[in-house]
């Protein structure tokens, strides 16, 4: 009893954004034990992620009582800061079930409304130009998210950022469940035999290009995590940063979601599953936050 009510105390001390965070890591550990025979040190990273629930039901509550304005920050952003952690942890895991890819089926599929792959059609229209701007596009998409972040804690708006993250954390962590479920590696990998064009920019596409082959993964395209999270930040500053939203963040998300599929990282059908995605979660996150708002005006 007493260790259930130690639990109950430091879990009703967490937000909701640490509540996806521990709900998520217990889904993967219950998933890493059972298939961890499929998996490179399957055991070792299953007890990895109950000592990774530890620390945040032990810590984030310590760190919630300081009253420095170093610790405030770092309890806050502590997730925006190891979001580059969970990609790789999460690309370490994605062929547990199936050892396989699914592109087949999106390529199938895609072929049927189109008569010919996106992809590979899009090819007569790169150029140098072009690709600097659409790969720096495609970059930038990790900026987006302490940028609206910080949007509100730097106003000390705290309410409207742990939303946010409690939204974007949900886009994160349901597609990285459907990277598990249906692992898709992306034209990038699956067509490179027909990408015959080169993808040479101007002055630092190329490098980027090179830095995101290194550390992306095969089976995380499906659905497009950067499109959904960043329609997710887009559609709330929509409702509450009208201003900022319009003039900054559409464009990004619009240059963005192009960029996916012009730099082979996506098929149009995980843009297209990134934008559903974005959209429920979106529309749904800025409609609860308002109802919350009111109520807590209320009170």
């Amino acid at each position: 009893m007493k260790l259930k009510s130690e639990f109950l105390r430091r879990w009703n001390q967490l937000n909701s954004y640490d509540k996806n965070l521990v709900i998520f890591w217990s889904i993967l550990s219950l998933y890493i034990l059972i298939f961890h025979r499929n998996l490179e040190l399957g055991l070792l990273k299953f007890f990895v992620h109950l000592l990774l629930i530890g620390l945040v039901l032990l810590i984030i509550p310590w760190m919630s009582s300081r009253k420095s304005g170093l610790w405030h920050f770092v309890r806050h952003w502590y997730i925006i800061l190891g979001l580059p952690f969970l990609y790789w942890d999460i690309g370490t895991l994605i062929h547990g079930i199936f050892p396989q890819v699914f592109d087949n089926l999106i390529l199938r599929f895609e072929v049927w409304p189109f008569g010919a792959l996106p992809n590979i059609w899009l090819q007569q229209y790169v150029q140098p130009v072009l690709t600097e701007i659409l790969q720096i596009s495609y970059s930038i998409y990790w900026i987006t998210i302490p940028l609206g972040g910080a949007v509100f804690y730097f106003k000390k708006e705290y309410q409207h950022f742990d939303y946010l993250l409690y939204y974007v954390t949900i886009t994160f962590f349901i597609s990285y469940l459907i990277f598990i479920l249906f692992p898709v590696a992306g034209p990038r990998f699956i067509l490179a035999d027909q990408i015959t064009v080169s993808y040479d920019g101007l002055l630092i596409s190329n490098s980027l290009r090179e830095f995101i082959t290194v550390v992306g993964f095969r089976g995380a395209a499906f659905p497009s995590s950067h499109v959904g999270v960043a329609l997710v930040i887009l559609i709330y500053l929509w409702h509450f940063k009208p201003r900022l939203a319009v003039r900054l963040f559409l464009p990004l998300v619009i240059a963005l979601s192009c960029a996916t599929v012009y730099g082979q990282y996506h098929y149009v059908t995980d843009v297209l599953a990134g934008v559903l995605m974005g959209l429920i979660i979106g529309f749904w996150g800025a409609r609860q936050t308002r109802v919350k708002l009111t109520r807590s005006m209320g009170d």
